[in-house]
């Protein structure tokens, strides 16, 4: 009986649905497993949110508001589902690497999606960081649906609208999104003036909205705070190189375009890219979810270059075959040793979670509330059903140290509540010496917890 071939088009979507199949398996571990980290502090915002509390009014927050409100429609439908939540950043993760797939096909061949979409499901921090609630993901989403908007189907006002919805989800989108806005400009007015309208409605509104209603309240913690703790010239090149480092088959590909003639179909994406590497470079301290923006765009660029360069070899079949395989044995090597540390390392969970949340419903009845470090304090307070006194959620030492909030002032307003104070030896609010002296001087020490990878949980009960 003959066999039908499969055709190349069919072949390139099965290929990508097997690849998120697998990428799903592999997180799925991540997406089980609650950690302390900055996104419990946007589970507790949407609490606080769906509590009908504001952002800016009744509680600090140092973002735009979108992340927050959508945070807050899950908490809402769910509870604290830490499936479900940690679901959201997945889900944008799968549909950004749809759209990935779609713009180089669409644009380049069904070898330019297929490779595009590998690169960027497989890359360690996308891997890592599809299971942490971040905002940054969703703001991912929304300029790789701009960009598919306005490179695949040329309609400028609606890629405009999705370039706001990520400006007011994360600040960081803002500088891809003036690079794209300044290439639309450059040969076609009409179009930019399409494109930064739609733009311009969603960001100017949300932010006048918001600025009417709370004033410097917004402002400050949101544009002046972000200028206040980064704008200081230094580099954090460990970082920097980290991440350089933990996704150079990524880097790698991309940097190809150097060498392929024909650069004009990826040029507005090149440049974005290039800008916002050069943007992190001034910034103060930078983490490796920062990169996160510009991943959708090398991973079409390092698509692109790969299959151009590749065809651009005078080489004999055979040796392009040759070639082939050794390029993917290292691909398979080296995504071998990205799971095998996410599965042993990044995603292990939290060391001492349970221990904590029991010893917290142990030595605490319904009138005690919570305070202290930010990563873990609002994972304790939605595990227990705790609230965090003053509702203040973000701890973070750079609210203080950037002068938006003054940290005496708090630690007077704590004094006379029944509060479980709890910090890390290692990083955070023990920062201070204010809050040592705090501690010292209104709280007794309850215990402490040592965990292996974030250090000494020390809780103190204050009165």
């Amino acid at each position: 009986m003959e066999v039908m071939p499969i055709n190349k088009n069919k072949l390139a979507y099965i290929l990508l649905f097997s690849f998120i199949a697998v990428f799903v398996l592999i997180v799925l571990k991540g997406l089980l497993t609650p950690q302390p980290g900055d996104e419990n502090i946007y589970y507790y915002t949407g609490k606080l949110i769906s509590d009908g509390k504001v952002p800016y009014g009744d509680f600090l927050f140092v973002h735009p508001p979108l992340h927050g409100y959508l945070t807050a429609l899950v908490y809402g439908l769910f509870g604290f589902n830490i499936f479900i939540l940690k679901s959201v950043p997945l889900i944008s993760i799968l549909i950004s690497a749809f759209l990935i797939f779609k713009i180089a096909k669409e644009k380049f061949g069904s070898s330019e999606a297929v490779i595009s979409s590998l690169l960027f499901l497989f890359s360690y921090s996308i891997m890592f960081n599809s299971v942490f609630s971040f905002g940054i993901e969703i703001a991912t989403l929304f300029i790789i649906a701009g960009a598919y908007l306005l490179l695949n189907k040329n309609t400028f006002f609606s890629a405009g609208i999705f370039f706001g919805l990520a400006g007011i989800t994360r600040l960081l989108s803002l500088v891809p999104i003036a690079v794209i806005l300044a290439a639309a400009l450059l040969p076609d007015k009409r179009k930019f003036l399409r494109l930064s309208s739609g733009f311009i409605i969603i960001f100017l509104l949300v932010n006048g909205i918001f600025t009417l209603f709370f004033g410097s309240d917004y402002l400050i913690p949101v544009y002046k705070f972000h200028l206040l703790k980064s704008l200081e010239g230094r580099e954090n090149f460990k970082e920097y190189t980290e991440v350089l480092k933990l996704n150079w088959v990524l880097f790698l590909s991309a940097s190809l375009f150097i060498f392929i003639k024909q650069k004009k179909p990826i040029a507005a994406l090149a440049s974005a890219s290039i800008v916002y590497l050069i943007f992190l470079m001034t910034l103060k301290k930078i983490f490796g979810f920062y990169f996160i923006i510009i991943f959708p765009f090398l991973a079409i660029i390092g698509g692109y270059s790969i299959i151009n360069f590749f065809r651009s070899l005078n080489l004999k079949k055979r040796w392009k075959r040759f070639i082939s395989v050794i390029l993917l044995l290292i691909f398979i090597w080296n995504f071998s040793s990205d799971v095998l540390f996410l599965e042993k390392v990044g995603f292990t969970g939290f060391e001492r979670g349970k221990e904590l949340i029991d010893f917290v419903n142990s030595n605490s009845n319904m009138e005690h509330m919570l305070f202290g470090d930010d990563s873990v304090v609002p994972l304790l307070a939605l595990s227990t059903n705790k609230r965090i006194a003053l509702d203040f959620v973000d701890t973070n030492s750079e609210v203080f140290l950037s002068g938006i909030k003054n940290l005496n002032k708090v630690l007077n307003d704590l004094k006379g509540k029944d509060v479980l104070f709890v910090i890390r030896s290692r990083q955070g609010i023990s920062y201070f010496k204010e809050v040592r002296q705090f501690l010292n001087e209104n709280c007794e020490l309850l215990s402490v917890f040592y965990d292996k990878r974030e250090g000494n949980y020390i809780v103190y009960r204050c009165r």
